[in-house]
Protein backbone atom coordinates (compact mmCIF):
# COMPACT_ATOMS: atom_id res chain seq x y z
CA UNK A 1 0.00 0.00 0.00
CA UNK A 2 1.26 3.50 -0.82
CA UNK A 3 2.22 5.72 2.09
CA UNK A 4 -0.18 8.28 0.70
CA UNK A 5 -3.08 5.80 0.58
CA UNK A 6 -4.74 6.84 3.89
CA UNK A 7 -5.34 10.37 2.58
CA UNK A 8 -5.75 9.66 -1.12
CA UNK A 9 -9.55 9.42 -0.88
CA UNK A 10 -9.73 13.06 0.20
CA UNK A 11 -7.97 14.31 -2.93
CA UNK A 12 -9.89 15.33 -6.05
CA UNK A 13 -8.59 12.93 -8.69
CA UNK A 14 -9.76 15.21 -11.49
CA UNK A 15 -6.66 17.40 -11.10
CA UNK A 16 -3.07 16.19 -11.57
CA UNK A 17 -1.27 15.17 -8.38
CA UNK A 18 1.30 12.60 -7.24
CA UNK A 19 1.01 11.95 -3.53
CA UNK A 20 3.65 9.22 -3.70
CA UNK A 21 6.20 11.73 -5.02
CA UNK A 22 5.24 14.11 -2.21
CA UNK A 23 5.69 11.34 0.37
CA UNK A 24 9.04 10.35 -1.20
CA UNK A 25 10.40 13.90 -0.98
CA UNK A 26 9.23 14.26 2.61
CA UNK A 27 10.88 10.95 3.52
CA UNK A 28 14.17 11.90 1.82
CA UNK A 29 14.25 15.20 3.71
CA UNK A 30 13.41 13.57 7.05
CA UNK A 31 16.22 11.05 6.50
CA UNK A 32 18.80 13.60 5.31
CA UNK A 33 18.24 17.34 5.64
CA UNK A 34 20.46 17.90 2.58
CA UNK A 35 17.46 16.82 0.49
CA UNK A 36 15.84 20.16 1.38
CA UNK A 37 18.65 22.00 -0.41
CA UNK A 38 18.52 19.57 -3.33
CA UNK A 39 14.75 20.13 -3.66
CA UNK A 40 15.42 23.74 -4.61
CA UNK A 41 12.32 25.87 -5.19
CA UNK A 42 9.67 23.52 -3.75
CA UNK A 43 7.38 25.37 -1.36
CA UNK A 44 4.58 24.15 0.91
CA UNK A 45 1.89 25.41 -1.48
CA UNK A 46 3.26 23.15 -4.23
CA UNK A 47 1.99 20.07 -2.37
CA UNK A 48 -1.47 18.85 -3.32
CA UNK A 49 -2.11 17.24 0.08
CA UNK A 50 -2.44 20.07 2.64
CA UNK A 51 -0.84 18.01 5.42
CA UNK A 52 2.17 17.31 3.21
CA UNK A 53 2.51 21.06 2.65
CA UNK A 54 2.44 21.72 6.40
CA UNK A 55 5.01 18.99 7.00
CA UNK A 56 7.28 20.48 4.33
CA UNK A 57 6.99 23.93 5.94
CA UNK A 58 8.07 22.44 9.28
CA UNK A 59 10.95 20.56 7.65
CA UNK A 60 12.20 23.74 5.93
CA UNK A 61 12.08 25.61 9.24
CA UNK A 62 14.04 22.90 11.08
CA UNK A 63 16.53 22.54 8.21
CA UNK A 64 17.33 26.25 8.56
CA UNK A 65 18.33 25.51 12.17
CA UNK A 66 20.52 22.63 11.04
CA UNK A 67 18.49 19.70 12.38
CA UNK A 68 15.70 17.77 10.66
CA UNK A 69 14.46 15.05 13.00
CA UNK A 70 11.15 13.11 12.73
CA UNK A 71 10.57 13.33 16.49
CA UNK A 72 10.96 17.12 16.50
CA UNK A 73 8.74 17.46 13.45
CA UNK A 74 6.09 15.29 15.11
CA UNK A 75 6.14 17.62 18.11
CA UNK A 76 5.07 20.52 15.91
CA UNK A 77 1.92 18.58 14.92
CA UNK A 78 0.92 17.37 18.38
CA UNK A 79 -2.51 19.01 18.05
CA UNK A 80 -2.95 18.53 14.31
CA UNK A 81 -6.02 16.32 13.77
CA UNK A 82 -5.09 15.29 10.21
CA UNK A 83 -1.61 14.29 11.38
CA UNK A 84 -3.05 12.12 14.15
CA UNK A 85 -5.53 10.48 11.77
CA UNK A 86 -2.83 9.19 9.41
CA UNK A 87 -0.72 7.71 12.20
CA UNK A 88 1.33 10.56 13.64
CA UNK A 89 4.93 9.63 14.38
CA UNK A 90 4.38 6.21 12.80
CA UNK A 91 3.59 7.88 9.47
CA UNK A 92 6.85 9.84 9.63
CA UNK A 93 8.77 6.67 10.49
CA UNK A 94 7.28 4.93 7.47
CA UNK A 95 8.26 7.87 5.28
CA UNK A 96 11.86 7.59 6.50
CA UNK A 97 12.02 3.78 6.17
CA UNK A 98 10.80 3.93 2.56
CA UNK A 99 12.65 7.10 1.64
CA UNK A 100 14.52 7.22 -1.69
CA UNK A 101 18.18 8.33 -1.78
CA UNK A 102 18.45 12.06 -0.94
CA UNK A 103 20.20 12.61 -4.29
CA UNK A 104 16.87 11.81 -5.97
CA UNK A 105 15.18 14.76 -4.27
CA UNK A 106 15.49 16.99 -7.37
CA UNK A 107 13.51 14.48 -9.45
CA UNK A 108 10.63 14.30 -6.97
CA UNK A 109 10.79 18.06 -6.52
CA UNK A 110 10.53 18.54 -10.29
CA UNK A 111 7.47 16.26 -10.36
CA UNK A 112 5.80 18.14 -7.50
CA UNK A 113 6.40 21.62 -8.93
CA UNK A 114 5.39 20.51 -12.42
CA UNK A 115 2.06 19.17 -11.18
CA UNK A 116 1.52 22.26 -9.01
CA UNK A 117 2.01 24.41 -12.10
CA UNK A 118 -0.47 22.27 -14.03
CA UNK A 119 -3.06 22.65 -11.28
CA UNK A 120 -2.50 26.39 -11.27
CA UNK A 121 -2.94 26.48 -15.04
CA UNK A 122 -6.18 24.49 -14.80
CA UNK A 123 -7.47 26.87 -12.12
CA UNK A 124 -6.39 29.92 -14.16
CA UNK A 125 -8.00 28.51 -17.28
CA UNK A 126 -11.26 28.03 -15.40
CA UNK A 127 -11.12 31.60 -14.04
CA UNK A 128 -10.24 32.99 -17.49
CA UNK A 129 -13.08 31.04 -19.09
CA UNK A 130 -15.56 32.22 -16.47
CA UNK A 131 -14.36 35.83 -16.71
CA UNK A 132 -14.53 35.86 -20.51
CA UNK A 133 -18.26 35.11 -20.33
CA UNK A 134 -18.84 38.30 -18.33
CA UNK A 135 -19.81 40.88 -20.95
CA UNK A 136 -20.09 43.73 -18.45
CA UNK A 137 -16.33 44.39 -18.85
CA UNK A 138 -14.36 44.92 -22.05
CA UNK A 139 -12.63 41.87 -23.48
CA UNK A 140 -9.31 43.71 -23.21
CA UNK A 141 -9.70 43.86 -19.42
CA UNK A 142 -10.23 40.10 -19.32
CA UNK A 143 -7.13 39.65 -21.50
CA UNK A 144 -5.03 41.76 -19.14
CA UNK A 145 -6.37 39.75 -16.22
CA UNK A 146 -5.47 36.50 -17.96
CA UNK A 147 -1.94 37.77 -18.69
CA UNK A 148 -1.45 38.72 -15.02
CA UNK A 149 -2.67 35.32 -13.86
CA UNK A 150 -0.31 33.48 -16.21
CA UNK A 151 2.57 35.78 -15.26
CA UNK A 152 1.96 35.01 -11.58
CA UNK A 153 2.08 31.29 -12.33
CA UNK A 154 5.29 31.70 -14.32
CA UNK A 155 6.93 33.61 -11.47
CA UNK A 156 6.11 30.98 -8.87
CA UNK A 157 6.76 27.83 -10.92
CA UNK A 158 10.45 27.74 -10.04
CA UNK A 159 12.55 24.77 -11.05
CA UNK A 160 14.41 22.89 -8.33
CA UNK A 161 18.16 23.44 -8.34
CA UNK A 162 21.07 22.00 -6.42
CA UNK A 163 23.87 24.46 -7.10
CA UNK A 164 26.89 24.50 -4.80
CA UNK A 165 29.50 27.24 -5.14
CA UNK A 166 32.89 26.36 -6.60
CA UNK A 167 34.65 27.77 -3.54
CA UNK A 168 32.64 25.47 -1.27
CA UNK A 169 33.32 22.41 -3.44
CA UNK A 170 37.05 23.13 -3.65
CA UNK A 171 37.47 23.90 0.06
CA UNK A 172 35.59 20.76 1.05
CA UNK A 173 37.64 18.59 -1.33
CA UNK A 174 40.93 20.01 0.00
CA UNK A 175 39.88 19.40 3.61
CA UNK A 176 39.04 15.77 2.84
CA UNK A 177 42.32 15.28 0.93
CA UNK A 178 44.36 16.70 3.84
CA UNK A 179 42.67 14.29 6.25
CA UNK A 180 43.23 11.25 4.03
CA UNK A 181 46.87 10.78 5.14
CA UNK A 182 47.92 9.10 1.94
CA UNK A 183 44.85 6.89 1.48
CA UNK A 184 41.80 8.61 -0.05
CA UNK A 185 39.50 5.65 0.67
CA UNK A 186 39.02 2.92 3.24
CA UNK A 187 41.80 0.37 3.40
CA UNK A 188 41.34 -2.92 1.59
CA UNK A 189 43.60 -4.62 4.13
CA UNK A 190 46.07 -5.31 1.32
CA UNK A 191 48.93 -2.81 1.23
CA UNK A 192 49.85 -2.97 -2.47
CA UNK A 193 46.19 -2.95 -3.50
CA UNK A 194 45.68 0.22 -1.45
CA UNK A 195 48.65 1.79 -3.24
CA UNK A 196 47.27 0.81 -6.65
CA UNK A 197 43.68 1.95 -6.09
CA UNK A 198 43.67 4.42 -3.22
CA UNK A 199 41.40 2.08 -1.26
CA UNK A 200 37.62 1.89 -1.30
CA UNK A 201 36.31 5.38 -1.92
CA UNK A 202 33.13 6.77 -0.44
CA UNK A 203 30.27 7.35 -2.84
CA UNK A 204 31.80 5.03 -5.44
CA UNK A 205 30.65 1.72 -6.90
CA UNK A 206 33.50 -0.80 -7.17
CA UNK A 207 33.14 -3.99 -9.20
CA UNK A 208 35.17 -7.10 -8.32
CA UNK A 209 34.76 -9.59 -11.16
CA UNK A 210 36.07 -13.04 -11.96
CA UNK A 211 35.28 -16.48 -13.27
CA UNK A 212 33.97 -19.16 -10.87
CA UNK A 213 36.57 -20.43 -8.34
CA UNK A 214 38.73 -17.31 -8.70
CA UNK A 215 37.98 -16.31 -5.10
CA UNK A 216 35.41 -13.52 -5.53
CA UNK A 217 33.52 -14.24 -2.30
CA UNK A 218 36.75 -14.73 -0.38
CA UNK A 219 38.03 -11.46 -1.82
CA UNK A 220 34.90 -9.59 -0.76
CA UNK A 221 35.09 -11.14 2.72
CA UNK A 222 38.72 -10.01 2.97
CA UNK A 223 37.72 -6.42 2.13
CA UNK A 224 34.78 -6.51 4.57
CA UNK A 225 37.06 -7.97 7.25
CA UNK A 226 39.56 -5.12 6.79
CA UNK A 227 36.75 -2.61 7.15
CA UNK A 228 35.41 -4.17 10.36
CA UNK A 229 38.88 -4.69 11.83
CA UNK A 230 39.35 -0.94 11.68
CA UNK A 231 36.15 -0.33 13.62
CA UNK A 232 34.05 0.72 10.62
CA UNK A 233 30.70 -0.91 9.97
CA UNK A 234 30.47 -3.34 7.06
CA UNK A 235 27.28 -4.77 5.56
CA UNK A 236 27.46 -7.89 3.40
CA UNK A 237 24.47 -8.85 1.24
CA UNK A 238 25.07 -12.49 0.32
CA UNK A 239 22.45 -13.60 -2.18
CA UNK A 240 24.51 -16.58 -3.33
CA UNK A 241 26.43 -18.03 -0.39
CA UNK A 242 24.43 -19.28 2.62
CA UNK A 243 25.01 -18.15 6.18
CA UNK A 244 26.86 -21.34 7.20
CA UNK A 245 29.42 -21.03 4.40
CA UNK A 246 30.03 -17.36 5.13
CA UNK A 247 30.63 -17.93 8.81
CA UNK A 248 32.92 -20.93 8.40
CA UNK A 249 34.97 -19.34 5.61
CA UNK A 250 35.50 -16.19 7.65
CA UNK A 251 36.52 -18.27 10.69
CA UNK A 252 39.05 -20.26 8.63
CA UNK A 253 40.44 -17.02 7.23
CA UNK A 254 40.97 -15.56 10.69
CA UNK A 255 42.57 -18.79 11.95
CA UNK A 256 44.94 -18.91 8.98
CA UNK A 257 48.70 -18.63 9.48
CA UNK A 258 50.57 -18.18 6.16
CA UNK A 259 53.83 -19.24 7.85
CA UNK A 260 52.43 -22.41 9.42
CA UNK A 261 54.60 -25.55 8.96
CA UNK A 262 53.77 -28.11 6.30
CA UNK A 263 52.16 -31.36 7.46
CA UNK A 264 51.36 -34.12 4.97
CA UNK A 265 52.05 -31.83 2.03
CA UNK A 266 50.02 -28.80 3.14
CA UNK A 267 50.23 -26.08 5.73
CA UNK A 268 48.90 -26.75 9.20
CA UNK A 269 45.76 -24.63 8.97
CA UNK A 270 42.06 -25.42 9.35
CA UNK A 271 40.55 -25.47 5.86
CA UNK A 272 36.90 -24.91 5.02
CA UNK A 273 36.22 -28.34 3.50
CA UNK A 274 37.52 -30.25 6.54
CA UNK A 275 35.82 -27.88 8.98
CA UNK A 276 32.45 -28.26 7.21
CA UNK A 277 32.79 -32.05 7.52
CA UNK A 278 33.81 -31.85 11.18
CA UNK A 279 37.25 -33.35 10.46
CA UNK A 280 39.52 -30.98 12.37
CA UNK A 281 42.00 -31.68 15.16
CA UNK A 282 41.49 -30.07 18.56
CA UNK A 283 44.06 -27.32 17.92
CA UNK A 284 42.23 -26.26 14.76
CA UNK A 285 38.88 -26.15 16.58
CA UNK A 286 40.51 -24.00 19.25
CA UNK A 287 41.74 -21.55 16.61
CA UNK A 288 38.27 -21.34 15.07
CA UNK A 289 36.75 -20.65 18.50
CA UNK A 290 39.27 -17.84 18.96
CA UNK A 291 38.24 -16.46 15.57
CA UNK A 292 34.61 -16.39 16.72
CA UNK A 293 35.59 -14.31 19.75
CA UNK A 294 37.47 -11.84 17.56
CA UNK A 295 34.52 -11.41 15.17
CA UNK A 296 32.08 -10.84 18.04
CA UNK A 297 33.60 -7.38 18.58
CA UNK A 298 33.34 -6.35 14.93
CA UNK A 299 30.62 -4.17 13.34
CA UNK A 300 30.22 -6.70 10.49
CA UNK A 301 26.77 -7.98 9.56
CA UNK A 302 25.40 -10.31 6.89
CA UNK A 303 22.07 -10.39 5.10
CA UNK A 304 21.75 -13.81 3.41
CA UNK A 305 18.29 -13.27 1.90
CA UNK A 306 18.15 -14.27 -1.79
CA UNK A 307 16.81 -12.16 -4.64
CA UNK A 308 16.95 -8.73 -3.03
CA UNK A 309 16.28 -5.60 -5.06
CA UNK A 310 18.46 -2.51 -4.76
CA UNK A 311 15.69 -0.55 -2.94
CA UNK A 312 15.40 -3.41 -0.42
CA UNK A 313 19.16 -3.39 0.16
CA UNK A 314 19.12 0.39 0.47
CA UNK A 315 16.31 0.34 3.04
CA UNK A 316 18.02 -2.38 5.09
CA UNK A 317 21.35 -0.52 4.94
CA UNK A 318 19.79 2.75 6.03
CA UNK A 319 18.18 1.21 9.07
CA UNK A 320 21.45 -0.41 10.16
CA UNK A 321 23.47 2.74 9.49
CA UNK A 322 21.11 4.78 11.67
CA UNK A 323 21.58 2.25 14.50
CA UNK A 324 25.36 2.41 14.09
CA UNK A 325 25.37 6.19 14.13
CA UNK A 326 23.32 6.23 17.33
CA UNK A 327 25.85 3.89 18.96
CA UNK A 328 28.86 5.85 17.72
CA UNK A 329 30.00 3.38 15.03
CA UNK A 330 31.20 4.91 11.78
CA UNK A 331 29.64 3.25 8.72
CA UNK A 332 32.28 1.75 6.42
CA UNK A 333 31.28 -0.11 3.27
CA UNK A 334 28.55 -2.24 1.68
CA UNK A 335 29.23 -5.50 -0.17
CA UNK A 336 26.89 -7.22 -2.64
CA UNK A 337 27.44 -10.86 -3.67
CA UNK A 338 26.61 -10.66 -6.40
CA UNK A 339 25.27 -8.09 -8.86
CA UNK A 340 23.83 -10.32 -11.56
CA UNK A 341 21.64 -12.36 -9.19
CA UNK A 342 20.11 -9.34 -7.50
CA UNK A 343 16.46 -8.90 -8.49
CA UNK A 344 15.48 -5.89 -10.64
CA UNK A 345 12.84 -3.67 -9.06
CA UNK A 346 10.94 -3.22 -12.32
CA UNK A 347 9.77 -5.60 -15.00
CA UNK A 348 12.04 -5.50 -18.03
CA UNK A 349 10.27 -8.34 -19.86
CA UNK A 350 13.29 -10.64 -19.61
CA UNK A 351 15.72 -8.07 -21.07
CA UNK A 352 18.81 -9.02 -19.02
CA UNK A 353 20.89 -6.11 -20.30
CA UNK A 354 18.26 -3.63 -19.10
CA UNK A 355 17.89 -5.48 -15.78
CA UNK A 356 21.63 -5.46 -15.11
CA UNK A 357 21.75 -1.80 -16.11
CA UNK A 358 19.01 -0.96 -13.60
CA UNK A 359 20.79 -2.88 -10.83
CA UNK A 360 24.28 -1.45 -11.46
CA UNK A 361 22.87 2.06 -11.78
CA UNK A 362 20.90 1.56 -8.57
CA UNK A 363 24.01 0.38 -6.71
CA UNK A 364 25.96 3.40 -7.99
CA UNK A 365 23.18 5.69 -6.76
CA UNK A 366 23.14 3.86 -3.42
CA UNK A 367 26.88 4.47 -3.00
CA UNK A 368 26.47 8.16 -3.73
CA UNK A 369 23.35 8.72 -1.63
CA UNK A 370 24.81 6.96 1.43
CA UNK A 371 28.30 8.37 0.76
CA UNK A 372 29.78 4.92 1.31
CA UNK A 373 31.80 2.53 -0.84
CA UNK A 374 29.64 -0.14 -2.46
CA UNK A 375 31.53 -3.23 -3.65
CA UNK A 376 29.58 -5.55 -5.95
CA UNK A 377 30.83 -8.91 -7.18
CA UNK A 378 30.22 -9.88 -10.79
CA UNK A 379 30.57 -13.00 -12.91
CA UNK A 380 32.68 -12.93 -16.06
CA UNK A 381 31.62 -14.44 -19.37
CA UNK A 382 32.95 -17.80 -20.59
CA UNK A 383 34.97 -16.07 -23.29
CA UNK A 384 37.90 -16.02 -20.85
CA UNK A 385 38.13 -19.81 -21.10
CA UNK A 386 37.97 -19.85 -24.92
CA UNK A 387 41.05 -17.80 -25.69
CA UNK A 388 43.39 -19.50 -28.08
CA UNK A 389 46.40 -17.64 -26.70
CA UNK A 390 46.10 -19.39 -23.37
CA UNK A 391 46.27 -16.06 -21.48
CA UNK A 392 43.21 -16.09 -19.26
CA UNK A 393 43.74 -12.73 -17.61
CA UNK A 394 40.34 -11.02 -17.84
CA UNK A 395 39.68 -7.62 -19.39
CA UNK A 396 36.73 -5.22 -19.43
CA UNK A 397 35.45 -6.95 -22.56
CA UNK A 398 34.94 -10.12 -20.51
CA UNK A 399 32.38 -8.48 -18.22
CA UNK A 400 28.93 -9.83 -18.92
CA UNK A 401 26.78 -6.91 -20.06
CA UNK A 402 30.05 -4.94 -19.93
CA UNK A 403 28.70 -1.63 -21.21
CA UNK A 404 26.10 -1.25 -18.47
CA UNK A 405 28.38 -2.22 -15.59
CA UNK A 406 31.50 -0.44 -16.83
CA UNK A 407 29.52 2.76 -17.21
CA UNK A 408 28.33 2.82 -13.59
CA UNK A 409 31.46 1.58 -11.78
CA UNK A 410 34.36 3.94 -11.16
CA UNK A 411 36.69 1.11 -10.15
CA UNK A 412 36.69 -2.34 -11.77
CA UNK A 413 39.03 -5.07 -10.54
CA UNK A 414 39.41 -8.60 -11.89
CA UNK A 415 40.52 -11.59 -9.85
CA UNK A 416 42.84 -14.03 -11.58
CA UNK A 417 44.19 -17.17 -9.89
CA UNK A 418 46.49 -18.95 -12.38
CA UNK A 419 46.79 -22.03 -10.15
CA UNK A 420 43.20 -22.91 -11.06
CA UNK A 421 44.18 -23.48 -14.70
CA UNK A 422 47.14 -25.77 -13.95
CA UNK A 423 45.66 -29.21 -14.66
CA UNK A 424 47.21 -32.53 -13.67
CA UNK A 425 48.19 -34.63 -16.73
CA UNK A 426 45.73 -37.36 -17.64
CA UNK A 427 48.48 -39.96 -18.01
CA UNK A 428 50.17 -40.44 -14.59
CA UNK A 429 53.00 -42.38 -16.25
CA UNK A 430 54.02 -39.45 -18.46
CA UNK A 431 57.09 -38.38 -16.48
CA UNK A 432 57.80 -35.29 -18.60
CA UNK A 433 54.22 -34.01 -18.40
CA UNK A 434 54.11 -34.72 -14.67
CA UNK A 435 57.36 -32.82 -14.11
CA UNK A 436 56.08 -29.86 -16.12
CA UNK A 437 52.81 -29.87 -14.18
CA UNK A 438 54.59 -29.82 -10.83
CA UNK A 439 56.83 -26.98 -11.96
CA UNK A 440 53.84 -24.89 -13.07
CA UNK A 441 51.98 -25.69 -9.87
CA UNK A 442 54.92 -24.55 -7.78
CA UNK A 443 55.24 -21.37 -9.81
CA UNK A 444 51.56 -20.38 -9.48
CA UNK A 445 50.62 -21.86 -6.10
CA UNK A 446 48.80 -19.48 -3.76
CA UNK A 447 48.97 -16.53 -6.15
CA UNK A 448 45.96 -14.27 -6.63
CA UNK A 449 46.21 -11.27 -8.93
CA UNK A 450 43.98 -8.19 -8.60
CA UNK A 451 43.92 -6.63 -12.07
CA UNK A 452 42.76 -3.01 -12.16
CA UNK A 453 40.72 -2.84 -15.37
CA UNK A 454 39.25 0.61 -14.77
CA UNK A 455 40.11 3.30 -12.25
CA UNK A 456 38.57 6.74 -12.68
CA UNK A 457 40.62 8.05 -9.76
CA UNK A 458 44.02 6.64 -10.71
CA UNK A 459 46.01 4.47 -13.10
CA UNK A 460 44.49 1.34 -14.57
CA UNK A 461 46.09 -1.75 -16.05
CA UNK A 462 48.00 -2.47 -12.83
CA UNK A 463 48.33 -6.01 -11.48
CA UNK A 464 48.68 -6.58 -7.75
CA UNK A 465 49.88 -10.00 -6.62
CA UNK A 466 48.57 -11.27 -3.29
CA UNK A 467 48.88 -14.53 -1.37
CA UNK A 468 45.73 -16.70 -1.50
CA UNK A 469 45.05 -20.06 0.12
CA UNK A 470 41.68 -20.76 -1.44
CA UNK A 471 41.08 -23.86 0.71
CA UNK A 472 41.18 -21.65 3.80
CA UNK A 473 39.47 -18.64 2.18
CA UNK A 474 42.53 -16.62 3.17
CA UNK A 475 43.95 -13.67 1.24
CA UNK A 476 47.03 -11.78 2.43
CA UNK A 477 49.68 -9.44 1.11
CA UNK A 478 52.30 -11.15 -1.03
CA UNK A 479 54.57 -13.13 1.28
CA UNK A 480 58.29 -12.50 1.45
CA UNK A 481 59.10 -16.20 1.28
Amino acid sequence: MSLAEPIRSEIDNSVPANLDAEAALLGAALYDGEAVNLAGAVRPEHFREPLHGRLWAAIIEHAARGLVDPTLIAGVFASDVAFAEIGGVRYLSDLVDRAPPPMRAPYYAAEITDLATRRALIEAAFQISTSARDRSAPALDHLHGAERALADIASTAGSPVAWVSASSVVAHAIAIAKASRGLPGLTTGLRELDEATGGLRRGVLTIVAGRPSMGKSSGALALAKACAQNGKGALFFSMEMPEFDLGLRLACDLAYDPYAPFISGRKDNPCYFDAAAGRLISDHWRRLDEAAEIVSAWPLEFDPRPGLTVPQMLAAARRRIREWERSGTEPGAIFVDHLTIARPDQDRKGNKVAEVGDISRGLAEMAKSLNLPVVALCQLSRDVEKRQSGDRRPTLADLRWAGEIEQDARLVMFLYRPEYYVRKPEDPTDFEADTEWKAKLKKHRHKLFWIVGKNNNGPDGLEVETHCDIACSAIRDKLGI
